[in-house]
């Protein structure tokens, strides 16, 4: 079972690797949607003197609310949801220094996260094909979340610089609520 699992693995990675590059030329996925900011040159201009740090910025950005009593924390918080309808609004992957583009890496990178990915998904079809325990079951929803991490959390911080202390949390959030939400689930859907 473990030679299809590895097999069955490599296979998913390589066509899902060939056809995503493929869809990604073809329809310029990287570019859907994307913008270039008007004025780019005085933005960044600003950016550099006022943002020093790496890091993922949500804008407006909500007041640190450690130490805040009840009603300060009120009034903190119906502030921000002033701010945020009257915009604008945003979010922003910033690299103070920049990092150089290296696409041969970033492309090996997701070929990787595609191996992880399949080999965790056709672990997921040997399970399905034979699952009949709580455990099996409960698994099944788990390894679920850890894929949907791979997948979709991993190429952010490969293709996007998104921060790595955030990419993990946000993985972290996927495997524990789906990996407790297996536990509920196995017991209830029973073959």
């Amino acid at each position: 079972m473990i030679k299809k699992i590895i097999v069955g693995g490599l296979i998913g990675a390589v066509i899902v690797f060939i056809v995503s590059s493929i869809w990604h030329v073809a329809t310029g996925l990287g570019e859907v949607g994307v913008k270039t900011l008007p004025g780019n040159g005085a933005i960044e201009a600003a950016m550099r003197s006022s943002i020093t740090e790496p890091g993922l910025y949500l804008f407006p950005g909500m007041a640190d609310q450690k130490g805040l009593s009840k009603e300060q924390r009120a009034e903190a918080q119906a502030k921000y949801m002033t701010q945020y309808a009257q915009g604008p609004t945003g979010i922003l992957v910033y690299t103070p220094g920049g990092t150089p583009l290296e696409f041969g890496k970033l492309l090996a990178n997701q070929f990787i996260f595609n191996v992880v990915a399949a080999l965790l998904i056709a672990w997921i079809l040997a399970i399905v094909a034979r699952a009949t325990t709580f455990r099996e079951r409960a698994l099944i929803v788990l390894l679920i979340g850890i894929a949907a991490g791979v997948i979709y959390a991993l190429p952010q911080w490969n293709w996007y610089n998104f921060p790595m202390d955030y990419t993990i949390a946000a993985m972290a959030s996927w495997v524990i609520s789906w990996g407790i939400a297996g536990l509920g689930m196995a017991a209830i859907i029973k073959p």
